[in-house]
């Protein structure tokens, strides 16, 4: 029980994609993943910095998603973490298969295994996790000494953005068009980099495949993670990832007791 709990929670976090990072800006006519598309104008998130998004479908909130960054003492090291709390009237319509909630909030405190986010090309793991549901704590993992399970070796974006695009794809896409535009976040102006890619259908199996999409995004080097909106357009539907708010220094952990003080999942 306990084992399948840590394996759903972990695929609630996590996303595969493989390609690299991209480091120049897209071009028209470019062919590109929706890998490289999320590493351009990437901005290392540091120690206090925090993000809040609007997940939407067809302009329907979904949930509320706040991202904070920090680093603690783990064992022998310092430790980078991300904490990510979702309060949300219900998971519906979601893009991708996602962990089901009925309503209300949830925490995840993840530890990784450096001690900062400063590199958007490494493929992070997981060390260790807390999960707050209501007012209880626990620990992710099968028990003292053993590693999570599933092993993700991913970037920091996909990480951080599950639920917004359909995955896993490799696929490559077709860059329409890519401008500047600012927008406005929090009463704050945000130059941007507004990029259009177009993903044509792709079969993965007999009775499956991956629908043609639409992928925009709006990327700036003015907030942590660069990402301010993240838009796909599949199957006649818009899921959308919009930044409400953003600060820096100013996080605070709503998970603050110590790790080795928190119980593992029953189970």
């Amino acid at each position: 029980m306990r084992a399948l709990f840590v394996a759903a929670a972990l695929a609630a976090l996590a996303l595969p994609c493989n390609a690299d990072g991209m480091s120049l800006a897209p071009q028209r006519g470019q062919t590109i993943t929706q890998t490289d598309l999320l590493g351009y104008l990437f901005v290392a998130p540091q120690r206090g910095d925090w993000l809040r998004y609007r997940v939407s479908a067809d302009d329907k909130t979904i949930l509320t998603k706040t991202i904070g960054f920090g680093v603690e003492r783990f064992g022998d090291s310092d430790s980078a973490f991300f904490e990510t709390e979702t309060q949300s009237p219900g998971l519906t319509g979601s893009p991708v298969e996602a962990h089901s909630i009925v309503g209300g909030t949830l925490v995840w405190k993840m530890f990784v295994d450096t001690q900062n986010f400063n590199d958007s090309e490494h493929l992070y793991t997981f060390v260790a996790g807390i999960i707050k549901i209501g007012d209880a704590l626990f620990r992710l993992g099968d028990g003292p000494g053993m590693p999570l399970s599933p092993a993700y070796h991913e970037r920091l974006q996909s990480l951080l953005l599950y639920g917004t695009l359909m995955l896993p794809d490799d696929r490559q896409g077709t860059v329409s068009a890519s401008t500047p535009q600012d927008v406005e976040v929090d009463g704050k102006t945000v130059h941007t980099v507004h990029t259009t890619v177009d993903f044509a259908a792709q079969s993965i199996g007999m009775a499956a495949g991956v629908p043609a999409a639409r992928i925009e995004t709006w990327q700036t080097t003015d907030v942590p993670l660069g990402i301010v909106t993240i838009r796909s357009t599949t199957n006649g539907h818009v899921y959308s990832v919009d930044l409400q708010a953003y600060g820096h220094g100013s996080f605070r952990s709503v998970i603050t007791q110590p790790f080795e003080t928190i119980r593992y999942f029953p189970g």
